[in-house]
């Protein structure tokens, strides 16, 4: 059937090009797994690096914290004398770490001794020894700064932004601030605040400290993005992260990190240096003593300086996979295009619809045989399918035709002609029936009894379809031979549903409304057998629903009475019955049309004749469903009474 050699010259190209293609892939995946463990490595390393150095800073931070808490506390228990706290206050300061500059107890007004505005004793560090000083005047009125007053106001400890305390430590630095009361009466005493200080130039030394490659730096920024340690100290206290986006132009990138920095958000992200001038990659971790946050900046080209060197090997062993791929893959696919040609050809003739086409045989690998044979088979299959088309089209063009006379017979027993009475004057009356399907179970119906008495109706039948058509056409002849002016609706009803209860194997029910109208007087008489309540549209203005039902729908079960419920019509009146198709009605996010809507759209119909009443009712439905695919039948029987 096919050459061996053939074969045999094949398969060494495909097993030469699923080497190529496996060790390019190889190559490829262990170059990507390379790439990314050395980032992640660097990553990692700059994260712990990161870590290391905020944990250093919360442990500076949490350990001055703890110092003014315990001074908050002793001031809680004890009254000292002036010369007892400055000996306190001295000690304090002696026995905390050097990352500790100053420490400050400021009270009230008049709270230290009375008739003392200010008494605020300081004591700071000068080189080996300790420095005392007393705070408070009039270029120092410590109890109007943020320091003293947010911690005040809040009623719990907090760290200052970085400030130069001018008249106090001299220094740039940030201050911890803790609140202490007293007990009076039963009551807690806002008494002053115990405070200590942290040098900015002990935190730029910290920082300084972290190393990473040859140019990488640390910076720190506060809780609202001043920059409190940087390489560059023009920069320290002088500028926030979105004051050199604006000053650089570069808004969006800068205030990006800012953002996320002051979120206290972790990241290792792109960033343009502004010291280097070059692209870098950004580190930052949040401090969680304070809110601030640390960025540790890294170089690009030394980050990826080993990356690029695997990439240039990478590059050239693809360059050459990729021409012996080439070569092999027009050799293989010359030789396997020769049978897909002749192939081509006769499918082009079965595609323009010649079935009986003769497919060639094919000279060549087991694989295109293989090809041909399906094919082939598909050819038959074709054919097959194509004459069960016809059969099919055939069947269903029957059925169409059959349905479109069952409609016209459907519609015919139905009144279509309006208005139906022109000679008529005490009224004007107008229906319409749209089916879901090609038939349906909706019917309505009226005709005159007598001169006077007009008898009509409104049903729907369970189910759409040809059954439920089957039964409407009975029900409309039962109505047509049981109506009778010596009957009640309610016993013309009562007779139907013996009549359509009997060999009801298929349990079909029909919801019903009847209701004969004197026209001379305007008393109207109904029975409703389980069917949508109709309205009165008073002309004086108003809505009336006739809510009550005589019994269950009709074909249910035998030997049931229907009442009947009597009512006058004034002349300007209008009656309004429906089925369910428009209540229910679906837009495309499965709503309802409701009864509720109805009511609104016939209250705007107070003096409307019946063909403005369905013909609003019907476009209201239509606007409502908005194209959506009509689910069940609809009718509409409206009556204006002019008297």
């Amino acid at each position: 059937m096919f050459n061996n050699r053939s074969l045999a010259f094949k398969l060494s190209f495909y097993i030469l090009s699923c080497v190529i293609i496996i060790a390019g892939f190889v190559t490829f995946k262990n170059s990507v797994y390379t790439g990314n463990v050395m980032l992640k490595g660097v990553e990692e390393c700059a994260r712990n690096l990161c870590e290391a150095t905020v944990n250093k800073l919360d442990q500076t931070f949490l350990a001055a914290a703890e110092k003014a808490n315990d001074m908050a506390l002793v001031m809680e228990s004890m009254r000292p004398t002036d010369s007892q706290l400055k000996s306190l206050m001295s000690d304090f300061l002696k026995g905390s770490n050097s990352n500790i500059f100053g420490s400050a107890v400021a009270f009230e007004p008049n709270r230290f001794q009375p008739g003392r505005l200010y008494y605020s004793p300081y004591v700071s560090r000068d080189g080996d020894k300790v420095a005392f000083q007393y705070l408070g005047g009039k270029n120092y009125q410590y109890f109007y700064m943020d320091w003293y007053q947010i911690p005040k106001q809040l009623q719990r400890p907090i760290w200052s932004e970085p400030y130069f305390d001018e008249g106090g430590g001299n220094v740039l630095m940030t201050t911890y601030s803790c609140p202490f009361y007293r007990t009076r009466n039963g009551k807690r005493i806002f008494e002053g605040v115990v405070t200590v200080d942290i040098s900015l130039s002990k935190l730029q030394k910290l920082v300084d400290r972290m190393r990473l490659y040859d140019k990488g730096y640390g910076f720190l920024i506060s809780k609202f993005g001043r920059i409190i340690t940087h390489p560059d100290v023009s920069l320290i206290m002088n500028h926030t992260l979105y004051s050199l986006a604006e000053e650089h132009k570069d808004l969006s990138k800068i205030k990006e990190i800012a953002d996320a920095m002051i979120a206290g958000k972790t990241g290792f992200v792109p960033y343009k240096s502004l010291i280097l001038g070059e692209d870098c990659m950004l580190c930052y971790l949040p401090l969680k003593s304070n809110d601030w946050s640390l960025g540790i900046v890294i170089p690009k080209k030394e980050l990826l300086k080993g990356l690029t060197k695997l990439n240039q090997k990478i590059a050239i062993m693809w360059g050459v996979g990729l021409i012996a791929l080439l070569i092999v893959i027009f050799v293989v696919s010359y030789s396997i295009t020769i049978p897909l040609k002749t192939l081509t050809k006769a499918t082009k003739v079965i595609g323009h619809g010649d079935f009986t086409q003769h497919l060639p045989e094919i000279d060549g690998s087991y694989e295109m045989h293989q090809l041909a044979e399906a094919f082939y088979s598909m050819q038959k299959a074709l054919m097959e399918h194509i004459e069960n088309l016809k059969r099919t089209t055939a069947e269903k063009e029957k059925i169409e035709s059959e349905l479109t006379i069952a409609r016209q017979i459907q519609l015919s027993i139905i009144p279509k002609i309006f208005p139906p009475f022109p000679e008529r004057k005490e009224l004007n009356l107008f229906a319409i029936l749209e089916s879901a399907k090609a038939v349906g179970g909706d019917l309505y119906n009226f005709f005159f009894l007598d001169d006077d008495n007009l008898c009509f109706a409104v049903g729907d039948v369970s189910g759409k379809g040809v059954p439920a058509s089957l039964l409407m056409a009975v029900t409309q002849t039962l109505l047509k031979a049981t109506a009778s002016i010596k009957l009640t609706p309610g016993e013309i009803l009562t007779s139907m549903n013996h009549s359509l209860s009997q060999d009801n194997e298929m349990c079909m029910f029909v919801t019903y409304f009847l209701a004969i109208f004197n026209i001379k007087t305007g008393e109207l008489t109904y029975s409703n057998a389980g069917h949508n309540p109709p309205f009165i549209l008073k002309g004086s203005g108003g809505i009336n629903k006739i809510s009550q039902i005589h019994g269950i729908p009709l074909g249910v079960m035998e030997d049931i009475e229907y009442g009947s419920t009597t009512l006058t019509l004034n002349p300007g009146d209008g009656f309004i019955s429906y089925t369910d198709g428009v209540t229910e009605a679906m837009n495309r996010k499965s709503e309802e049309f409701t009864e509720e809507r109805l009511v609104e759209v016939l209250e705007n119909l107070p003096d409307s004749d019946s063909k403005q009443i369905v013909q609003n009712v019907l476009g209201s439905v239509r606007v409502f469903t908005d194209g959506h695919e009509q689910s069940d039948d609809i009718t509409i029987l409206a009556i204006r009474y002019n008297g």
